[in-house]
């Protein structure tokens, strides 16, 4: 598990990212929390809202892999790169 690390995006903060079955990662998007999660065949991340897991106020999901536990697998790296598209897409109001 990596703490806290740099990335490309402004505005993004990621306090840690890391693990297997599930690859997790906690932080912010311009003071707001998000919480990132892959495992089975799909990663998905919530930001914001009353409750980042259960109510976030943005929400994507999407499928990953072709075997039944890819998704947990993923590198930190490929976690990274999935938190840093949906954090630029968050921030310029995209669409989930």
């Amino acid at each position: 598990m990596t703490d806290r690390i740099d990335t490309k995006t402004p505005g993004l903060t990621i306090d840690f990212i890391g693990g297997n079955c599930p690859v997790q990662a906690e932080g912010t998007i311009n003071g707001s929390e998000f919480y990132f999660r892959a495992r089975g065949q799909h990663w998905t991340m919530g930001i914001g809202g009353s409750d980042v897991i259960l109510k976030p106020a943005w929400y994507r999901e999407r499928p990953y892999g072709d075997g039944p536990f890819d998704a947990g697998w993923m590198t930190e790296q490929e976690a990274l790169n999935f938190i840093e598209d949906s954090a630029a897409d968050y921030t310029s109001g995209k669409e989930a």
